[in-house]
């Protein structure tokens, strides 16, 4: 289920079988061009993972809206992160997983209420390439992997 109003409206009266949520974690910082390329491609990258572990466990996991922040900002968003998460537990989720490519968010995550899963991302690339689709699925099946076994 996604953050729309068919799903959310869904979601609703189901939400006792729906125990986890997914927040896509995505760094920007548009006052650098060399990076404003990079995190375009890593947030592109980073909606096909989402999109994908969320069809794959629909009527399970909750994928929320994505979280921004200034990259570098980590220490500064922990509070801002722990809010979000805090709401999240209210419906109750039970389960909550931060995904992400900034491996800077693992040096939080004890300083988080949810799990950190960062996968290391691809620099750049085309996101419709053989390449990129063989590299989304398999680090997409390991996630998954992980992701059950919180279950």
């Amino acid at each position: 289920m996604r953050w729309t109003k068919a799903d959310t409206t869904q979601y609703i009266p189901e939400k006792q079988y729906i125990d986890t949520v997914i927040i896509p974690l995505i760094p920007f910082d548009p006052g650098n061009d060399q990076h404003m390329v990079k995190q375009a491609f890593q947030r592109e990258l980073n909606q096909v993972f989402t999109n994908l572990i969320e069809k794959e466990y629909k009527g399970r996991i909750f994928l929320a809206p994505d979280y921004y922040y200034l990259e570098g900002s980590q220490a500064d968003e922990k509070e801002r992160i722990n809010r979000w998460i805090h709401k999240f537990k209210e419906q109750p989720f039970h389960h909550v997983f931060l995904f992400t490519f900034d491996s800077k968010w693992k040096k939080y995550e004890g300083e988080l209420e949810g799990h950190v899963l960062w996968v290391p991302g691809m620099g750049s690339g085309d996101i419709q390439s053989t390449e990129t689709q063989s590299f989304v699925r398999e680090q997409a099946h390991q996630i998954s992997d992980l992701i059950q076994a919180y279950w």
